[in-house]
């Protein structure tokens, strides 16, 4: 009988995953994700200690792009230098000879990220180099 239970104590020890000492890859392994998890935790919590919420902040660059079908075309590119999402974002570039309004040209963005870049075109029907002036601003936008 004896004999018996010793005989089921070796077979229930050399079973596989009884042996609980790890090899150096298994140890490797466990660090480094350790410290990628630490690391991104860290990271985190900086993140949200030092943020500063802040009110979009849109700036608004046009450079000329013709085209063959679009000799008078503008590209409008909109800049979000705050710290909050634009949305429904409305650019109007305005062509002024001498202080009236020639013509004007709208822009319509759907949404503007935080620190991102959207761009856009526009067309005239008229030349706005023949013009004194093409101003470009933001008309309305609204938070989300």
């Amino acid at each position: 009988m004896r004999e018996q239970n010793d005989t089921k104590k070796e077979q229930q020890g050399n079973r596989a995953g009884d042996d609980d000492d790890k090899n150096a890859l298994e140890w490797a392994v466990f660090g480094v994700s350790l410290v990628l998890v630490l690391a991104i935790l860290v990271y985190l919590s900086y993140m949200a200690y030092t943020h500063k919420p802040s009110t979009p902040d849109l700036a608004v660059a046009y450079f000329h792009d013709p085209s063959a079908n679009a000799p008078h075309r503008y590209r409008v590119v909109v800049e979000n230098k705050g710290g909050e999402t634009a949305e429904e974002v409305q650019v109007e570039l305005i062509v002024e000879s001498g202080g009236a309004e020639v013509e004007s040209a709208e822009l319509n963005i759907a949404f503007s990220p935080k620190e991102s870049k959207r761009e856009g075109w526009v067309n005239f029907k008229e030349d706005p180099a023949k013009a004194d002036t093409l101003v470009a601003r933001v008309v309305s936008y609204k938070r989300p």
